[in-house]
């Protein structure tokens, strides 16, 4: 397996951030994988303890925590059990379902009552999702959990499918379970997920529509708290409230005023209490006086969402509270700016390094713009945002404390790392977030929202590290651009916008990434324009992350539409036009024109030497991506000697530790491997790994590359028990840090199989390909090619184990697969051509083998060369079953 890394000068991601050349390469399969005596092949795997038993009891989705002094709301569960108990009581639903729906206003405690059913549960499975913005969510997390208990159907292949699967699991299962669906914004679109009845089995559902309900779902109403609760809520959580027999009505107590002023909103009087808690000089009294303070109810600055007097009532709260954090902080400003920060990013948890880590709090609290940058750099200085004034010039330790004021007052709280987090968080009530970010002055909130991307940006990892840092950076990304748009897109799209989805896609979610470049497109075609740089930029990444998920031709004919732009727009001697026609060239060769691409690649080299020079980063990298496909066209010692010169001018340029040298020496002992020095290649993959593991670390997905290319070219050397274990071993560090849908534990799976069958396990390499098959069809779809190349070595390995016919039925089903997907001169699709031949001849259909290794040795001299090793071996098998029809000459020459 080549080492396709971005080291590896693999075609680089362009974005507005500069990112090295090489970062990702399409799949594909190895040179010379000609299934047959005296060939050998790249396999890929998986093992029995991948996928581990299911545990009861399962509990899945984000569950927001209970809040401080939860009130259990008797009345309220009363009613809740009551409908359980009586199931189909309720009129006005639809016959044959059943769940319970609790109905009211934001902030009343809706989601609290449900989660804390959810806590209690007792089920064997427990399902948290929301329908917040429709279905989506609840589709995908039913689909998760479909997966996750191993429900019938569900493949992987279509998340409705997968998701209908748990429906039908839920319906017939004799296990206990609970679904709660958080949020439902609109309930007939729900209908169609909303799990039938099931006597050990029940729904629970949020929603602020005012609807009726068809049979088999009560509607209980969520109010705010009752005046009992309330105060009973304040007497927990806030000081100064004297104890007093009776109620607090009957008694004067000021919790009564308080709780009136707010209107019982449970997210208020968490405001409130924390107010209260935290000055013990302000009386409970003197609090709802500053409650009923005209100023203090800020109408002009409500939602416009339907959202009542609530909203009022957050607004207010929000900005008593914040004044008494203001009158306590040492740098006037810095709290209101930082709770701007944290409103514009995702509620449930920013980072907490954005204010420790010194790029990201640079980022925050540098200076905006300088007077001469403004009049010498004008298109410099618009790419800088304002300072922020509070923020500006604060440190670390000012910041700290200003984040522990607004967790005193529950503004803000922040979460240390912990046994269950990898990361410290900072979290927001959406209600605050949203009371915050609409008070802000509209001058600030163009600099705020591009600061607070700059921070972001600041923290992310390079590829391959911190995958929990990289998923949060993620969600706070989209947090932002769903409530910031504009300022993301003025004066040009921010780079991390680009980050996340290159993130995406470098964590292993590859569809996922080329669905953000599809909508990422669109974006900035229609906020910039189509000649909008930025827009060509994400023109070429939607192509790139197309191809990785198998539609080579399509990434070829964007790349190829997008080129013609660029030469347009930029001119042809842009590095950006010059990087696409070096990425047109390299699909166009996992597209099967190999040729093709060595040829396009070749022209393109003094192109990059004249405009670049000889020792530019992008020069070094069609260098090196040159010498591959001239190794896959079949010259493969010129691929090892142009390696061989690449790597001395690496180690002159880069130094012998830069990530691209170490690469040049894990793909030039690969392809020594290839021209047939095996012991050759062992020995320097043995030399390469600790070099690695010292300038990468032994987590780095480059290292375990090495790690897995060694292990391969041990099992070539005969050490076949040796790859098995290696490759285990591998395994298991790939689930623990890539995780097991990741592309390359995929791929390790894979290989895991075919040195288990070299060593005689003949049978479980096939049920471990079939196993792998399935997770490959569910995580990169039934058309990318690692799941061909999979369909190809199942067959190949069920004809070893004795189903020859068998083998035969697969190959003939997978040749016009491939065919279709990546061309009829592609080296993978005549390789199945060269299989389908070869056990058609063990069939019995011994002329059958010998018309079609004729007909593909002609093809194969045309696209590859007569010296190709892949030509080479249907000679040889060309010749044996001449041989078997009667061709005594044929057979000498075999």
């Amino acid at each position: 397996m080549e080492d396709k890394d971005s080291a590896s000068g693999v075609p680089r991601f362009v974005g507005r951030r500069t990112v090295r050349a090489g970062e990702v390469a399409v799949g594909g399969d190895a040179p010379g994988s000609a299934l047959a005596p005296g060939s050998r092949v790249v396999n890929r795997t998986t093992v029995n303890n991948v996928l581990p038993e299911v545990r009861w009891p399962l509990r899945m989705g984000a569950v927001p925590p209970l809040a401080s002094s939860f009130q259990p709301r008797p009345s309220l569960r009363a009613l809740v059990e009551a409908a359980r108990a009586d199931g189909q009581d309720v009129v006005l639903a639809q016959p044959a379902e059943s769940g319970r729906v609790l109905v009211g206003e934001g902030g009343v405690g809706k989601s609290q009552l449900a989660a804390s059913y959810y806590l209690a549960s007792g089920a064997d499975l427990a399902v948290w999702t929301t329908a917040k913005g429709g279905t989506g969510q609840v589709v995908a997390d039913f689909a998760e959990a479909a997966g996750r208990i191993r429900a019938p159907g569900a493949d992987g292949e279509d998340e409705r499918a997968d998701a209908r699967a748990l429906l039908e699991w839920l319906q017939a299962t004799d296990r206990s379970w609970l679904v709660v669906i958080d949020d439902v914004e609109d309930l007939d679109q729900v209908l169609d997920w909303w799990p039938c009845p099931h006597p050990r089995g029940w729904v629970l559902a949020t929603t602020r529509q005012r609807k009726a309900l068809a049979a088999g779902r009560t509607r209980v109403d969520v109010d705010v708290f009752t005046e009992a609760e309330a105060h009973a809520y304040l007497h927990q959580r806030a000081a100064g409230l004297p104890d007093h027999p009776g109620t607090c009505s009957d008694c004067g107590c000021s919790a009564a005023s308080v709780a009136s002023l707010l209107g019982r909103l449970p997210l208020a009087l968490s405001h409130a209490a924390a107010y209260l808690d935290n000055n013990g000089d302000i009386t409970p009294a003197a609090y709802a006086r500053m409650l009923a303070e005209p100023g203090r109810i800020l109408a002009e600055v409500l939602p416009g969402d339907g959202a009542d007097g609530y909203a009022r009532a957050v607004h207010t709260t929000m900005l008593i509270n914040l004044d008494a954090v203001q009158a306590q902080e040492a740098h006037p400003g810095l709290a209101r700016a930082v709770l701007d920060i944290v409103a514009r990013l995702d509620p449930n948890g920013s980072p907490a390094a954005l204010w420790t880590d010194p790029e990201a709090l640079a980022a925050l609290t540098g200076p905006g713009p300088r007077w001469w940058q403004r009049l010498s750099r004008p298109r410099t200085s618009r790419a800088i945002p304002r300072a922020i004034p509070g923020l500006r010039g604060v440190h670390a330790d000012q910041i700290r404390a200003c984040l522990l004021l607004l967790d005193r007052y529950s503004l803000t709280t922040h979460q240390p790392p912990g046994e269950n987090e990898d990361l410290g968080l900072v979290r927001i009530h959406a209600l605050t977030a949203r009371a915050a970010r609409d008070t802000t002055p509209e001058k600030q909130r163009h600099p705020l929202a591009r600061r607070a991307a700059d921070a972001l940006l600041a923290l992310w990892p390079d590829h391959g590290r911190d995958p929990v840092l990289q998923q949060t950076l993620r969600a706070n990304a989209a947090a932002m651009h769903e409530v910031t748009t504009p300022a993301l897109y003025h004066p040009d799209a921010h780079t991390v916008l680009f980050e996340a989805g290159t993130s995406l896609g470098q964590t292993g979610q590859v569809t996922a990434a080329r669905d953000y470049y599809r909508t990422l497109t669109d974006a900035t075609i229609h906020r910039l324009g189509p000649d909008h740089h930025d827009t060509l930029t994400a023109r070429y990444n939607l192509a790139w992350w197309r191809g990785v998920v198998g539609d080579v031709q399509g990434a070829v004919d964007e790349l190829a539409a997008l080129l013609p732009d660029q030469i347009r727009v930029l001119g042809p001697d842009h590095p950006d036009t010059l990087s696409t026609r070096h990425n047109l060239a390299w699909c166009r060769g996992e597209a099967g024109d190999v040729q093709g691409a060595a040829n396009e690649l070749a022209a393109l080299l003094p192109d990059r030497v004249r405009v670049l020079g000889p020792d530019h980063h992008d020069t070094l990298t069609a260098r090196y991506n040159l010498a591959r496909w001239r190794g896959v066209v079949g010259d493969v010692q010129g691929a090892v000697d142009e390696l061989a010169a690449l790597l001395s001018d690496q180690i002159r340029v880069l130094g012998p530790d830069h990530p691209d040298t170490l690469s040049t020496r894990h793909n030039l002992a690969w392809w020594r491997g290839v021209v047939g020095d095996v012991q050759g290649a062992v020995d320097e993959f043995a030399a390469l790994l600790p070099d690695r593991i010292r300038v990468l670390g032994p987590d780095h997905p480059y290292t375990l590359s090495t790690r897995h290319n060694l292990a391969r070219w041990r099992g070539e050397a005969g050490d076949v028990q040796g790859a098995v274990d290696e490759l285990a071993a591998l395994l298991t560090d790939q689930i623990r840090v890539l995780g097991p849908d990741h592309q390359n534990t995929l791929s390790n799976r894979h290989n895991l199989a075919r040195w288990r069958g070299e060593a005689g396990h003949v049978q479980g390499a096939v049920d471990e390909l079939a196993a792998l098959l399935s997770d490959q069809i569910r995580v990169l779809g039934p058309d990318h090619p690692d799941t061909l190349s999979t369909r190809h070595n199942l067959a190949w390995w069920r004809g070893v184990v004795g189903d020859v016919q068998g083998a035969v039925d697969e190959f003939a089903a997978l040749l016009p697969d491939r065919i279709r997907v990546l061309g009829p001169d592609h080296p993978s699709t005549l390789s199945t051509r060269h299989n389908l031949a070869r056990w058609r001849g063990e069939a019995g259909d011994v002329q059958g083998a010998v018309d079609e290794l004729a007909a593909l040795l002609s093809d194969q001299i045309r696209v590859l060369g007569p010296d190709h090793p892949d030509a080479l071996s249907t000679r040889h098998h060309l010749a044996r079953w001449r041989g078997q029809a009667g061709d005594a000459a044929s057979a000498a020459e075999a």
